[in-house]
């Protein structure tokens, strides 16, 4: 059963990892689940496929087929820019910091999933990749500026010393907390 998101674990859980409530709540539902008779529940984003990416605090997974997550923000058509990411979890991260304004948003919820973005990515005058730094991340990088050249920017380098857009806003929160 997928519903708003609201159980207090939860939304705790993506608070820890620097997303405010408010964020969390208009971006992510709850899934509740049963696996061999225990019940269990997570944060669900859901991807174009109908399935869900599922995260709590010791789970990581997918309901139903794995596959991207594309969010438009235009109601007349896709905007000018497109912001990719490797996991939703960036992507609440990348809302939080408030980076991308505007611009509509694929997330790969796997680095396999690089060639499912390339047919949304057409067409767009940007393409913004807020990927991990880490040996996946830039192989697919690497695939999207072969087929997109110059239009793929990286923009790691604002992450540089992190693995990836979430990490990095976690330490920006604890420094201003501190």
């Amino acid at each position: 059963e997928v519903v708003p998101l609201e159980h207090r674990a939860l939304v705790a859980y993506l608070q820890e990892r620097g997303i405010p409530a408010h964020i969390a709540k208009a971006n992510c539902n709850e899934a509740h689940y049963s696996v061999n008779d225990k019940s269990y529940f997570a944060v669900a984003f859901e991807n174009v496929s109908g399935g869900w990416e599922l995260r709590n605090r010791y789970f990581k997974s997918c309901r139903g087929r794995k596959d991207i997550s594309y969010l438009s923000w235009a109601r007349d058509g896709p905007s000018a820019e497109c912001a990719v990411f490797e996991g939703f979890i960036d992507y609440l991260s990348a809302l939080t910091l408030d980076i991308i304004s505007g611009a509509d948003a694929i997330i790969l919820n796997s680095v396999v999933n690089v060639n499912k973005a390339v047919p949304y990515l057409k067409g767009y005058t940007s393409i913004n990749c807020y990927l991990d730094n880490d040996t996946a991340g830039r192989t697919a990088l690497t695939e999207l500026t072969a087929i997109y050249g110059s239009t793929v920017i990286d923009r790691s380098i604002l992450y540089s010393e992190f693995n990836d857009l979430n990490e990095y806003l976690t330490n920006q929160s604890f420094t201003k907390n501190t």
